[in-house]
């Protein structure tokens, strides 16, 4: 597993950020936050819309979980958040693995930020500066005031729009090739003042959050300098976010009517710094990665250079790495966690346990090193310890279809038939595989004798129903 993502492919994502991302213009940004109500199209639509879009990105790009990097993102958002006026949306972040500089807010309080932002963005100011925007989409309920105008388009035929937007290729163009289709997405498309409330409300959020606003400018500045030389399977932020000198240009203006005195956070945060490092090492071009961390003398820099010599197996120049950062940082989490998982996949349980487990005492919800060691256990025979560091890490990444196949495996080895058929079928549901989740459903139900495990495949029966419907729309 490449830490806890999903390997699919899912470049042909163009056409969902044509309408759900952004096209900055210049603006003032001196406007109240506030929340639109539409007659038609409801809170409770619009819910609805968002938690169907959300199973469908789900299962469609590859997600990634590591919690340096997700929580990360999840409390940058929340603190962004913590400045918004009450919501009748439950927020939600998620990272997407790829190397496009992108980010985007679905219906309803979904927003996706993907790794090429953390691998190029400098500072923690200039993440938070995008985010906001995203936030700002989804307060001012853009996407509600799209959909309640053109009033003949609705749930169904926008989740199906989705829906081939997110298959690609020909079943793709097949669905939005229509007129009708066509039209459609048309109006779903972003207003100018669509995007100037979102330009004013954003900066205000930012701000309030305590970032100093010239991040975002500075944001702009580097996705405009890394979007030449982009091939057209990689949407960038750019791609869909227009006229980005009058943005820059507008940014700056603000920020001159601002007080010289005013206080913020500092842009280079320990957190920041450490999400890029393992953004940088796992999700970046390898070359590029290697001259970051060559140009640094530090722990984080050592041990990125050790899981990219762990990925060409270069065995023991990244022991040497691993070693070297250990000795920097004898006690940084993150650093034993790497070190850790670099010798269970080299079959060194001795130092396996020795790392994860120090890891594991210092930061013990760090559900990664939690994941490897519960699979340190397994291969040792270990079955029932390794089971109950499975529910761990489910308990933080509930739709992981990897840990639910590796805990069914665990759970049948020892003679927890029942179930290992219900984990298994769990997790063929989350890998999109409904006849190999069927299959297992069928064996659990001939297995299901007590009232309790009658009540439990009645639950994962009706989770395969409910992805059912939402994949019939692909």
């Amino acid at each position: 597993m490449r830490p806890l993502i999903k390997k699919i492919l899912f470049y042909n994502i163009s056409f969902v950020l044509s309408f759900l991302l952004l096209s900055y213009t210049e603006t003032s940004y001196t406007h109240k936050a506030y929340a639109n109500f539409f007659k038609d199209f409801s809170v409770a639509d619009e819910k609805k819309l968002g938690r169907e879009f959300e199973v469908l990105v789900k299962s469609r790009l590859p997600l990634v979980e590591d919690p340096e990097i997700k929580l990360y993102v999840v409390s940058l958002m929340e603190s962004i958040l913590a400045e918004v006026p009450p919501q009748p949306f439950q927020f939600e972040a998620n990272v997407v693995y790829s190397p496009a500089l992108n980010a985007f807010a679905s219906p309803g309080g979904f927003v996706f930020v993907f790794t090429g932002l953390l691998v190029e963005l400098k500072n923690e100011a200039q993440l938070a500066g995008i985010m906001a925007h995203e936030v700002a989409h989804v307060t001012q309920r853009h996407i509600a005031a799209r959909i309640n105008k053109a009033k003949y388009i609705n749930i169904a035929t926008i989740a199906g729009l989705l829906a081939g937007a997110l298959a690609g290729g020909n079943a793709s163009e097949a669905i939005i090739g229509t007129s009708l289709a066509a039209g459609q997405a048309t109006q779903l498309n972003y207003s100018r003042f669509d995007e100037n409330d979102a330009d004013k409300f954003g900066l205000q959020y930012l701000i309030k959050a305590g970032y100093n606003p010239v991040g975002l400018a500075e944001a702009f500045e580097i996705l405009q300098s890394n979007s030449f030389g982009v091939g057209a399977d990689f949407p960038t932020y750019l791609s869909t976010h227009p006229d980005i000198n009058a943005r820059i240009a507008g940014v700056q203006s603000y920020i001159k009517t601002l007080s010289s005195s005013a206080k913020y956070k500092p842009v280079i945060t320990p957190q920041f710094l450490r999400a890029k490092a393992v953004a940088m090492a796992y999700y970046a071009d390898e070359r590029h990665a290697e001259n970051y961390f060559s140009t640094q003398s530090n722990a984080l820099a050592s041990m990125g250079l050790g899981i990219i010599a762990a990925k060409r197996n270069q065995i023991q120049a990244a022991s040497k790495h691993f070693e070297k950062a250990l000795r920097m940082s004898p006690n940084d989490s993150l650093i034993l966690r790497e070190a850790g998982k670099f010798y269970y996949e080299k079959a060194d349980p001795a130092l396996a346990h020795k790392y994860l487990l120090k890891a594991l005492k210092i930061n013990p919800d760090d559900y990664m090193a939690v994941f490897f060691y519960a699979r340190l256990l397994d291969s040792e025979k270990r079955n029932s310890e390794a089971q109950s560091f499975y529910l761990k890490v489910l308990e933080y990444a509930p739709e992981d279809s990897q840990v639910y196949d590796l805990y069914g495996r665990s759970l049948g080895r020892s003679g927890k038939e029942f179930e290992g058929y219900l984990a298994l079928a769990t997790s063929a549901i989350y890998s999109n595989k409904e006849g190999r989740a069927n299959s297992w459903l069928s064996k659990a139900d001939k297995l299901a004798k007590s009232d309790t495990e009658k009540e439990q495949h009645k639950k994962v029966k009706a989770l395969l129903a409910e992805r059912k419907k939402i994949w019939k729309q692909q």
